[in-house]
C-alpha cells in the first residue's frame, strides 16, 4: 500500500471520441505515482464507451448511467472516488505530466488549501505546448490565504474586469468537497463557478502550483460563457443568485458587492430585450452599490458608444438596425 496521497481524476463523457484516448493518455503520463481514473460514461452514443473500456484495467475504471448531464457524471465519480485529492478534468482537456505532482506537494505542506495551476486556452489545431497563458488570466491566479479576498478579486470586485478558472486547473482536497456539497445538478451553465464558489469559501486560501493545465478550444463553436439560449441564462441566473448569497453571507464590503453586480448585470445585458424575464431578475438582483460599470456588448465601437449613449440604446439599435458586427 502506497504511503503516498491517493488522487481522483473524474472525467465525465458524453460524446467525446474525438479527444478521449488523448485526455486519458495525459492522466496515465502523470508522474505522481498513486492515482486512479474514474470515467463515467454519461450515456454516449458515439464510440467514448468503446475508447474508455480500452483502458479499463487495475486503476483505470469505467462507469456508465444514463445522460443526466456534467455535473451528476462528475457527481457520480466523486461517490466512486476512493481519494484523499480530486482532480476534475472535461473529455477534451489535457494535463502537464507535472500537473498533479507539483500540486500534491504544496496541498501536503498547506493542508486546507486548495492547489491552482496556470491554464492554456489552444485551439484544436495548434500545438498546446508552445502556447503561453493568457497575462490576463495569470494576474488572478496567486497565494491567498484570505479565500474571500481570492473570490472577489476573481469576481472583478477590485479590477475593471474578472477573470475565470479553468475546472482542472484545481486539485481539491475531498474533505472541502464533503464541507462544500456536491455540484449542483440543476444547472447546465456556471456549474463549476457556482461549485468552486463553495469550495473556495470552504477553504483556507488558495496556492499556485507549476504545471499546466490545457483547455482545447474549437474555431467553429462558442465558447459556453458566451452561450444565450434561455436554458443556458436559467442556469447562469440560478447561478448568480447562489453566489450572491454565498459571498455577500460572509464578506457585505463594497468590493463584494461589486463583484456580484458585474455578474448579474452582464448577465442583464446578454438577457435584455430577448429574454425579458430573466432580465427583470437579474436587475431586482443586483446589489445597491454605486459602480460605474458597463457590461461587455460586443466589439469595440459597441464598447465605445455605450460609453455615451449607454449599453441598453446600442443593444437595441443592434437588434433593430441589424449592425452585428460593431
Amino acid at each position: 500500500m502506497s504511503d503516498k496521497p491517493l488522487v481522483s481524476i473524474i472525467i465525465p463523457v458524453y460524446n467525446a471520441e474525438k479527444h478521449l484516448e488523448e485526455t486519458i493518455l495525459s492522466v496515465i503520463g502523470q508522474t505522481w505515482p498513486n492515482k486512479e481514473l474514474i470515467i463515467i460514461n454519461d450515456g454516449s452514443i458515439d464510440n467514448s464507451l468503446a475508447i474508455a473500456s480500452k483502458f479499463e484495467a487495475g486503476w483505470i475504471k469505467v462507469f456508465s448511467q444514463e445522460n443526466r448531464g456534467a455535473a451528476a457524471a462528475r457527481n457520480r465519480g466523486i461517490a466512486e472516488a476512493m481519494g484523499q485529492f480530486i482532480q476534475f478534468l472535461d473529455a477534451d482537456d489535457l494535463l502537464s505530466a507535472d500537473k498533479i505532482k507539483e500540486q500534491i506537494r504544496l496541498l501536503e505542506q498547506n493542508p486546507g488549501k486548495l492547489a491552482i495551476s496556470s491554464t492554456v486556452h489552444f485551439y484544436n489545431d495548434s500545438n498546446y505546448e508552445k502556447v503561453l497563458p493568457s497575462p490576463h488570466e495569470e494576474s488572478f491566479l496567486f497565494n491567498d490565504n484570505d479565500p474571500v479576498h481570492f473570490l472577489i478579486n476573481l469576481w472583478g470586485g477590485y479590477t475593471k474586469n474578472g477573470s475565470m478558472i479553468t475546472i482542472h486547473s484545481w486539485l481539491t482536497p475531498k474533505d472541502i468537497i464533503d464541507k462544500a456539497g456536491l455540484w449542483n445538478e440543476e444547472l447546465t451553465l456556471d456549474d463549476d463557478g457556482e461549485f468552486f464558489c463553495r469550495v473556495i469559501l470552504n477553504s483556507k486560501g488558495i496556492i499556485k502550483s507549476t504545471g499546466y493545465s490545457y483547455y482545447r478550444k474549437y474555431y467553429s463553436q462558442q465558447s459556453l460563457s458566451s452561450v444565450k439560449n434561455i436554458n443556458d441564462l436559467n442556469s447562469r441566473i440560478k447561478a448568480a443568485i447562489l453566489k450572491k448569497k454565498f459571498l455577500l453571507s460572509i464578506n457585505n464590503s463594497s468590493e463584494a458587492q461589486a463583484s456580484i453586480y458585474k455578474t448579474l448585470i452582464n448577465i442583464a445585458a446578454d438577457s435584455f430585450l430577448s429574454y425579458p424575464q430573466i432580465y427583470k431578475q437579474a436587475i431586482f438582483e443586483l446589489p445597491k452599490v454605486n459602480l460605474n460599470y458597463r457590461p461587455p456588448i460586443g466589439g469595440k465601437i459597441s464598447n465605445l458608444l455605450s460609453e455615451i449613449v449607454g449599453w441598453k440604446t446600442i443593444i437595441f439599435l443592434k437588434k433593430f438596425l441589424t449592425f452585428t458586427k460593431w
